[in-house]
């Protein structure tokens, strides 16, 4: 009976082990010179509920360890809450990899799937290497104007990363089709609508979608679609099922994060 027991105790420890897996594995290949490990509360909570976690790491052998001896646990329940907090690492001060950590529920978020996390571990380096930082949306005329601003910031000794505008489209427009035998959903006017968009696009990239805003959500006897790609499109696209609105440009709009001094 006591053999039992403390073989069931063992098998209990060496299966706690052998479900941990080292949380930066990704970047085990990185030159640690050039990284930081930074932490810090989601910047769209306005309570800053997790300030208290934030961290920021730039010292060789404190990253080195952290590669080494950081682990996340087996899977729990998948669950989340709405103001997380981020485990970022940057090289050159761009993201190489990111994790979303629930200090609530005491997970992580590895692709698309919660594990148990040790949240002490924020909690000392937040003690050992604490920061603050500030964010803003800054928009640009064209791609030139960001790029030239973008080689400069980036090179900042406060800058901690900046999310890029998206370059994909141009712009959009919206095309509105009354619901009927013809048009009875969304796919089916997508079905109608891609073929002639491809002919005008060729080779550009574009899309087709239907979005549920409160214009479409209170007028159910219509759909009223968005198209986004080149203005080319928009303007060589002639559309008589349905009423074709105005153009859209993209906002070219980049958000800069940055390192604050207490």
């Amino acid at each position: 009976m006591k053999f039992r027991l403390t073989f069931a105790i063992l098998l209990l420890v060496f299966s706690h082990i052998f479900s941990q897996t080292k949380l930066f594995e990704s970047i085990k290949n990185e030159n640690s010179d050039s990284l930081k490990i930074i932490g810090m509360y989601y910047n769209w909570d306005q309570n800053k509920t997790y300030e208290k976690y934030n961290f920021y790491i730039t010292d060789k052998k404190t990253i080195d360890s952290l590669i080494n001896n950081t682990y996340y646990n087996g899977l729990t329940e998948n669950i989340s809450e709405q103001n997380n907090f981020s485990i970022i690492v940057t090289k050159n001060n761009q993201i190489l990899d990111r994790w979303s950590v629930s200090p609530k529920f005491e997970n992580i978020n590895i692709k698309g799937k919660s594990h148990k996390f040790d949240i002490s571990t924020l909690a000392r380096l937040a003690e050992k290497f604490p920061f603050k930082y500030n964010w803003y949306k800054q928009e640009f005329k064209n791609r030139a104007e960001f790029e030239k601003f973008y080689s400069n910031k980036i090179k900042d000794k406060n800058t901690l990363f900046i999310y890029k505008p998206d370059f994909i489209y141009e712009g959009s427009f919206e095309i509105q089709f009354p619901k009927n035998e013809t048009f009875l959903h969304p796919k089916a006017i997508d079905e109608y609508l891609r073929p002639k968009i491809e002919k005008i696009a060729k080779d550009e990239k574009f899309s087709i979608g239907y979005v549920l805003t409160e214009f479409n959500m209170k007028n159910r006897d219509q759909y009223t679609m968005t198209v986004s790609g080149s203005k080319n499109i928009f303007n060589k696209l002639k559309e008589t099922q349905g009423k074709k609105g105005n153009w859209t440009p993209t906002k070219l709009e980049a958000q800069i994060f940055e390192k604050t001094e207490f």
